[in-house]
């Protein structure tokens, strides 16, 4: 299925009532004048839907599909005729990139610092080059005693990779900026109230933009922008649909931001993403298979492990209630204790599906003096 077979209406927005726009050339122009521009009314008018259609017909490239809304990939991924993930630009084989990225998304250690260190490198390779999109924004930045923010996805006691990436991202750039006498970046991470969708990577582009405007991230007003100039980095894992970042792009312009980018280290192919963003699942299961399995085993043995919230619903989620009791054994008290105060500092005791997994793990850390008989864990 096409993309505007998916979604006419979206596609075909700038067409209706502008003949004008007909022409493939003038809607490569249409787009050109939009991304230059980057006004925030865009996102209301359909643009992105606009531009994956002008991509999905190829009359523009991947690099400029990933630049509206000021979006900045560092690897473009999508799936040639036998299913594999390969590299859009040179055609080359992805899937190791895939694997790590699958085990980085439920919390893998070793796998978070090499897309942090992806990110850091790319950065700072830009900001060491005077003419690059980074060191101009940096220096303006400077000149204009403003600020650089960087907002990561939406946060509920609990954190996504992207936070954890993104932390350590941070924190390496800071002492590369610092160096260079350029303003360093704040690090905001938007917050969550209610809690987040439990199948968001499932959702299709238009259910994703209906939890969005419920269920998802606390963006910053105009009191945010309102005494200091601010510059605005977006940073996520993955684009998909681009829905997250757009709305974010949105409320920050029309609230008072003075640019916006979005960052991440992976883009996935539109023409798969906008036609059936299940793509995004698949991408986060491609070793991880939601079993409690040596694999999950071995990510939560890290003696760095912080918890996740897609492992945490992996781990306690009803279809592995049965094998729980046995797989209990095979992690050290330390990570257990880090995912049962993680779990139930998200409600996840609240959740029908996930009790009886955390009732058999309070038992088996009461049983090991891990925890006190009122389920209180010492302060350390």
């Amino acid at each position: 299925m096409s993309f505007s077979q998916a979604h006419p209406r979206k596609a075909d927005v700038f067409q209706q009532g502008s003949p004008s726009w007909d022409s493939p050339d003038n809607q490569t122009t249409r787009f050109n004048a939009a991304v230059a521009a980057n006004d925030f009314r865009e996102v209301k008018r359909g643009f992105r839907a606009f531009s994956a259609e002008l991509f999905g017909r190829q009359k523009i490239s991947i690099d400029q599909y990933i630049s509206v809304f000021g979006g900045h990939a560092i690897n473009c991924i999508t799936k040639d005729g036998s299913g594999r993930f390969v590299d859009m630009r040179t055609g080359s084989d992805a899937s190791q990139l895939v694997r790590s990225y699958s085990r980085a998304k439920y919390g893998g250690v070793e796998d978070i610092r090499y897309f942090a260190g992806m990110l850091v490198a790319t950065l700072g390779q830009a900001l060491d080059s005077p003419s690059s999109h980074w060191s101009r924004l940096f220096r303006l930045a400077k000149e204009r005693r403003e600020n650089v923010v960087i907002m990561t996805t939406g946060w509920r006691n609990v954190p996504s990779t992207a936070n954890v990436v993104y932390d350590l991202v941070v924190e390496h750039l800071n002492l590369k900026l610092a160096y260079l006498g350029l303003p360093t970046i704040i690090n905001v991470k938007l917050p969550r109230i209610a809690p987040p969708c439990e199948n968001y990577a499932t959702l299709s582009t238009e259910e994703r933009e209906r939890v969005n405007l419920v269920q998802d991230h606390v963006i910053p007003d105009r009191n945010f922008y309102r005494w200091s100039g601010v510059h605005v980095i977006f940073a996520d894992d993955v684009l998909v649909t681009g829905s997250t970042a757009d709305k974010v792009f949105f409320e920050s312009m029309r609230n008072g931001a003075k640019s916006f980018q979005a960052l991440y280290p992976i883009a996935i192919d539109p023409r798969l993403a906008l036609c059936d963003a299940a793509i995004e699942e698949e991408l986060n299961t491609t070793f991880v298979t939601g079993q409690l399995d040596a694999t999950i085993a071995g990510i939560l043995a890290h003696p760095h492990y912080q918890p996740i919230l897609r492992c945490l619903r992996l781990v306690f989620s009803t279809a592995n209630r049965e094998a729980f009791p046995q797989f209990v054994t095979k992690v050290s008290t330390e990570s257990w204790i880090k995912l049962y105060k993680a779990a139930l500092g998200n409600e996840f005791l609240q959740q029908e599906d996930c009790k009886p997994s955390l009732f058999a793990l309070r038992d088996y850390l009461t049983g090991a003096g891990s925890l006190a008989p009122d389920g209180s864990v010492a302060l350390p």
